[in-house]
């Protein structure tokens, strides 16, 4: 009997984990890779346009037709599309620690951007 609950357990366990997901090229044209400097532009471009969609919702805005109006521009600004966006979100979150990277130089943008316009010396 214990024997059977710890495979029930063992069986459990290794159910929980998360399955990394594999690379099909074939799904994902090499064509359809955002480099990695300009996926973090966009990313950059994200945050701003999620934080100004968050000031606007504080002050009662239309959200609907500006979230819209702002994903619009970000998709028409580095001529991506909303799935190929995510398709490229999907692929760097394969590789964890890359992406962390990649975050990290995204709040460093911000930052700095954050920085320059409130005038504060480094």
């Amino acid at each position: 009997m214990r024997c059977f609950f710890g495979l029930i357990l063992i069986c459990c366990l290794a159910s929980c984990g998360h399955k990394k997901a594999d690379v099909n090229l074939g799904a994902f044209p090499a064509d359809s890779l955002i480099s990695r400097d300009q996926m973090i532009r966009v990313m950059v471009d994200l945050h701003l346009v999620e934080a100004a969609l968050q000031l606007e919702r504080n002050r009662g805005g239309k959200l609907p037709e500006l979230t819209r109006e702002y994903f619009s521009w970000l998709y028409s600004r580095y001529h991506v599309s909303r799935k190929r966006f995510q398709a490229n979100i999907d692929y760097y979150k394969r590789n964890p620690e890359e992406f962390s990277k990649m975050y990290e130089e995204v709040v460093k943008e911000l930052t700095n951007r954050w920085k320059k316009e409130a005038g504060v010396k480094n």
